[in-house]
């Protein structure tokens, strides 16, 4: 492949490049259990920051973790409140997962519901990487030694993918939700090779418990996040179907038989029915249809809630949710010109383009829908990598441009995080901590380029030093630079201010702040009101507080000093409401007593 031109980067390469030999001949040399050991390590510091630290976040986390404290508190594990209200916002599954979560680890620690997403990663890590050993060695006949190590490099990466980082970090359904996509696309290879192979000549159905398998974890997908699992199975098989057929030049099917549907229908019934069951007879279908009619159509239909983005996005977004893996997607591309002479590519292809051509269709946009097609673009840029070069001079200059491009983002990624510490948080060092995150993700990126020059004599040693680099910047942002961003997390100020109360008040109502992080954090008797009946709860009690926006805060006032009321300010909070998009100064105050 073509080098870049630039004097300054050759040189640069050729530095690090005596480097990752160096660091490449040290790793080849230690034991193989040493190096699982180190792997395993990395993994953890790289996916446990910001676990504790992070703040709950408005508004999907600070709603999921609410309902599902209070699905706890209230025993009711069929019907989804938050507060008093029905939150018919994805099916019962991620709710069951984070209120058994709370009751082993405590209901009242963020950090307990996010818990789950740290065992489903590991998970994911696990059954992953051991896919990839097994399809490099045994499907591509590569050594057992370069199988290891595209094993353990595979739980490196896995852990450093900014998107994965981002989405571990929340408690949410798609950190779940990906692991049980990503098992289940495996699972479906390995039926649909089986099929191709084996089936076709001898008859005989060797993998019926793998089979009932992949019907149950996509049962669990959809207890989980509704259609995504069935939707991404039933474009994966019709896309493979179809290309297939374009290279056999006949229709070859039998293999579909496998799946043995009337059982893997019998199987989602029996674990989904029951509680859709329930829940319309707890709420006379009102749970069930508001999800369908209110959430589900409305994505489809249009942007929901603002986040509507037109075709084209989920490109874009490449750049920030599969950094640094993105810096390798012309691998992939180039994997894509063998898809005739390669069943797993053609697998592959299913898998990543059809869902998302889809995504790109649906109107409602956001950075996490993507990710469960990231695994296999992960794959087809291992199959890249191994392929021999396209000889197409198109390629290699589009190749060159798009990385270009992967370092003009991280130099925009880097100088975009030194100017948001700048703005969000009050404590100027958090600066230099902005600077360090900056240079690792620059020399991360300054790494993985040394491997498309093709000179190391330990292949993988730069992509070993790229993820680690990545890794320690995931690190530097997680648990240094966004927890301090205090000006971003209001409520936790607001929530801290009031537990050094010695008198807790009786009751806390808010006005024209109403985010999800206030409930969870100071409990579902918050009331979330409109400034006049704030008012009135202030005229009406004594031992009460308001949390006040500063918008609303005349008219309260107005109400109050018609009723001969007044109140005590005690504390502002300036800040930036993420959530909102705009600059909020939030009042603390408590009446007055009459004399």
């Amino acid at each position: 492949m073509h080098k870049f031109n630039f004097p300054i980067l050759s040189i640069i390469n050729s530095k690090l490049i005596v480097f990752t030999d160096g660091f490449g001949d040290f790793v080849e040399k230690l034991p193989m259990y040493l190096k699982y050991l180190i792997v395993s390590f990395l993994v953890i510091c790289f996916l446990l920051p910001g676990i504790k630290s992070i703040p709950p976040l408005d508004r999907d986390e600070a709603r999921f973790s609410q309902a599902s404290k209070q699905m706890l508190e209230d025993q009711n594990f069929v019907v989804i409140k938050f507060q008093d209200e029905l939150r018919a916002k994805k099916p019962i599954g991620i709710y069951w997962v984070q209120s058994l979560s709370a009751y082993i680890f405590g209901k009242e620690r963020i950090t307990s519901f996010r818990i789950p997403n740290v065992i489903a990663f590991i998970t994911l890590t696990l059954v992953f990487s051991a896919f990839v050993y097994n399809i490099a060695y045994r499907y591509f006949d590569v050594a057992f030694s370069s199988a290891v190590n595209y094993s353990l490099l595979t739980s490196i990466l896995l852990s450093i993918i900014f998107g994965f980082a981002i989405e571990i970090k929340q408690a949410k359904t798609d950190s779940i939700l990906l692991m049980l996509c990503t098992i289940q696309q495996l699972i479906f290879w390995k039926i649909y090779n089986y099929g191709k192979e084996s089936w076709n000549i001898y008859k005989h159905h060797d993998h019926t418990w793998l089979v009932r398998l992949f019907w149950f974890i996509l049962a669990l997908g959809i207890l989980i996040k509704g259609p995504i699992s069935p939707l991404l199975f039933f474009l994966t098989l019709t896309s493979v179907v179809l290309l297939d057929r374009f290279v056999e030049k006949e229709w070859n099917l039998s293999w579909v038989r496998l799946f043995l549907w009337h059982q893997g229908l019998l199987i989602i019934f029996v674990i989904t029915i029951p509680w859709v069951y329930l829940a319309w007879k707890a709420t006379d279908g009102s749970l069930i249809l508001n999800a369908i009619k209110g959430d589900f159509i409305n994505k489809i239909k249009s942007g929901q809630e603002n986040h509507w983005g037109p075709f084209g996005t989920y490109i874009l977004l490449l750049f920030l949710t599969l950094w640094p893996i993105v810096l390798f997607v012309p691998y992939a591309a180039r994997a894509l010109f063998d898809w005739k002479h390669h069943r797993f590519i053609r697998f592959l292809i299913s898998w990543i383009l059809p869902f998302w051509f889809i995504l790109e269709l649906t109107p409602t946009k956001l950075p996490h829908y993507i990710l469960p097609i990231y695994p296999g673009i992960l794959l087809l840029v291992y199959l890249g990598m191994s392929s021999p070069p396209s000889g197409r001079d198109i390629y290699n200059k589009l190749s060159i441009v798009f990385r270009i491009f992967v370092f003009i983002f991280s130099i925009i990624l880097g100088l975009a995080t030194i100017y948001f510490t700048f703005i969000f948080s009050s404590n100027i060092f958090n600066i230099f901590y902005a600077i360090l995150f900056s240079v690792l993700i620059l020399a991360s990126i300054t790494a993985g380029n040394t491997y498309f020059f093709n000179l190391s004599r330990q292949k993988l040693a730069p992509l070993y030093l790229m993820a680690i680099l990545a890794g320690l910047s995931n690190i530097v942002f997680f648990s240094m630079i966004f927890p301090n961003l205090d000006r971003i997390h209001v409520t936790s100020k607001i929530e801290s201010f009031i537990e050094s109360f010695d008198i807790k008040p009786d009751t806390i109502v808010a006005t024209g702040y109403h985010e999800p992080s206030l409930v969870f954090a100071l409990g579902r008797d918050t009331l979330l009101l409109r400034p006049e009946e704030t008012a009135i709860v202030l005229i009406e009690g004594d031992n009460t507080i308001a949390i006040v926006e500063e918008k609303a805060m005349q008219e309260v006032k107005k109400i109050m000093e018609s009723f001969n009321r007044e109140f005590l300010n005690l504390k502002s909070f300036s800040g930036y409401n993420l959530a909102k998009g705009e600059k909020v100064k939030i009042n603390v105050i408590k009446p007055i007593l009459n004399k």
